[in-house]
């Protein structure tokens, strides 16, 4: 995971959450305070770039240990407001973790002046499947906000002579990214997921999501030698998890408990998607053992509950052997790689 950045000089912080009420946790003091914190911390960010370093170090560690508060009534208003609107409290962390060097609204323009891509009948057909039964998201997030953006960011990929472009699920990673941002700081971060975090997600043979399928297996088995046993011997293979990976569990609902694994992802790397879905596994194992065809329940996961997948998933990475942790952040950037020997490496104390 790279280094974040400083607080982008486009982004204006909302008011603090003592003037609006949080929606789940309405004039509560212990949430106003958090709140806070966030906030100075992004604004000492941005006024002290030379102690960035030490900042985003502070921020990951306020995102692991207290999480980041749900959005306040005024947040929630701002979604229906497109361009013009303010970015959320999540939004400018989300930003600030991923590393969002610039926010220019006249290049984003130029890009829509472009009009449909070549790949815009391909993003039209998937669109409207895009978090499609949550209520929130459909009243927030346009069909037409995620056409612009997508194609634009496919004209970006061919301007830049880049084999990547849009694939399915992209909508899925776009989408949330509108929900809490206003269009042009979410393209600029979706854009800056795609080309810094995990190009190869975005290769029209989405090597880097196959990469990341084979070191799921290969953890799996790793981890709970027993359940991965049983799933071979029920036609088991890891491909058919692809679009968990590749959608970072974007398609499994609920769009709140996704919110705050991606807190996570963006906090210690996208890399950590892998981790987390291995985890989602291991705490399916008894369904799974007892299912007399259990990847068929790969098609529909169970709903998410961020905390359980997180807390587990920090007990599996530290047991990683070092040879796996490093392909494990490698994978949706470095192409080729190759995994060691499953009878080379043991479990040992690694720390991310």
């Amino acid at each position: 995971m790279k280094e974040g950045l400083v607080v982008p000089p486009l982004l204006t912080p909302l008011a603090s959450s003592s003037s609006s009420s949080n929606v789940n946790n309405n004039n509560n003091p212990a949430i106003d305070s958090l709140r806070a914190q966030y906030l100075n911390l992004l604004q000492h960010g941005h006024a002290h770039p030379e102690e960035h370093r030490d900042n985003i170090a502070k921020l990951r560690r306020l995102v692991l240990l207290e999480g980041v508060p749900s959005e306040t009534d005024e947040e929630i208003n701002e979604r229906t407001k497109g361009q013009l609107g303010k970015c959320s409290l999540r939004g400018m962390i989300w930003m600030v973790l991923l590393g969002v060097r610039n926010v220019d609204s006249e290049r984003y323009a130029q890009l829509l002046a472009k009009g449909p891509s070549n790949q815009y009948q391909k993003i039209r057909n998937d669109i409207g499947r895009t978090f499609m039964n949550d209520a929130s998201f459909e009243q927030s997030v346009t069909q037409d906000k995620l056409s612009r953006s997508l194609n634009a960011f496919v004209h970006c990929c061919t301007e830049r002579g880049s084999p990547m472009g849009y694939v399915q699920g992209a909508n899925l990673l776009l989408g949330a990214f509108l929900y809490v941002q206003p269009e042009v700081d979410a393209y600029y971060t979706f854009q800056t997921l795609a080309f810094e975090h995990c190009s190869l997600y975005f290769y029209p043979d989405i090597n880097g999501v196959l990469q990341g399928l084979k070191v799921l297996d290969w953890i799996l088995e790793l981890v709970d030698p027993d359940l991965y046993s049983h799933l071979r011997s029920r036609s088991y293979y890891p491909e058919l998890l692809t679009h968990t990976i590749l959608s970072m569990g974007a398609g499994t609902p609920p769009l709140s408990e996704l919110l705050i694994l991606w807190d996570f992802y963006f906090a210690f790397g996208v890399h950590m998607n892998v981790i987390c879905t291995v985890a989602q596994l291991v705490l399916m194992r008894d369904t799974l053992l007892a299912h007399p065809s259990p990847c068929s329940l790969f098609r529909s996961l169970p709903d998410l509950d961020a905390r359980a997948i997180i807390d587990l998933a920090i007990v599996l990475v530290r047991q990683l052997p070092n040879e796996v942790y490093e392909l494990l952040v490698k994978h949706p950037t470095t192409p080729n790689l190759e995994l060691p020997d499953k009878n080379s490496v043991a479990f040992r104390n690694t720390k991310p």
